[in-house]
């Protein structure tokens, strides 16, 4: 027997594993944007040090709004960038180093977001499950909910109800008939 607590309830589990997937899909997306970002500052930095030694270099690095700075780098030796080394403090590296910490964030970054994937996918498996297991019960109770309308003399005569109870019950339905016809057969709260 299929009661509807139990169709609610998986009715709200499936809902909470929506919630969860759509959260949870948002923050791959958002560390696929700063995986993109560490790809181009890595594909920068190997451009930087793999130009000829003792050559200058020329650039311009945005800073935004359309505007672009002139970068030259004109000594023989590697050159320097300012990195975020954490908590809002930079320091001042070699483009080797800054290139190995750069990396090192991509293959962190990475593994987050391989975990994630993961979560997704967990997510996703048993949001099917409970999906199908809620499709198979509203079927159920779907099936059974013709059966007690075909014989509606076998519901009166449950056990729950006692005589007084059976002679007071079509009275509401007699009440709640002509409440349909007064609105036209649409149903009323009271309903």
């Amino acid at each position: 027997m299929v009661d509807r607590a139990q169709l609610q309830r998986l009715a709200q589990e499936v809902e909470a594993l929506r919630k969860r997937l759509e959260e949870i899909n948002l923050r791959i997306e958002q560390v696929d944007v700063v995986l993109a970002e560490h790809a181009i500052t890595d594909a920068v930095l190997e451009t930087l040090l793999a130009h000829d030694a003792g050559a200058s270099i020329s650039t311009h690095l945005p800073i935004g709004s359309g505007v672009s700075l002139p970068y030259r780098h004109q000594d023989s030796q590697e050159g320097t960038a300012l990195v975020d080394l954490g908590a809002g403090v930079f320091g001042e590296r070699t483009w080797g180093d800054v290139r190995a910490l750069t990396q090192q964030r991509q293959a962190d970054i990475q593994h987050l977001r391989d975990e994630l994937k993961q979560q997704s996918d967990q997510t996703e498996s048993s949001l099917a499950q409970a999906a199908q297991s809620f499709n198979q019960l509203a079927e159920q109770l779907k099936q059974q909910a013709p059966t007690p309308l075909a014989n509606p003399s076998s519901a009166l005569a449950s056990p729950e109800h006692d005589d007084g109870e059976e002679e007071s019950s079509p009275e509401p339905q007699n009440r709640r008939s002509r409440r349909r016809g007064m609105f036209g057969g649409d149903l009323t709260l009271d309903d």
